[in-house]
């Protein structure tokens, strides 16, 4: 099977999240576990 290295935390995973967002005027596609992604869900929850 298939593994991909989380974007953030830098862990092996079997499944994995593609996420986009920027970092200064240039749009990156990263992939991020399961915790990880459900960490960055909850942090977009908490911004104005």
């Amino acid at each position: 099977m298939k593994t991909y290295t989380c974007y953030y935390c830098e862990h092996d995973t079997e499944s994995a999240h593609l996420i986009t967002f920027f970092q200064g005027q240039q749009e990156r596609e990263e992939l991020l576990c399961d915790t990880c992604y459900a960490d960055w869900l909850e942090s977009l929850k908490s911004e104005p």
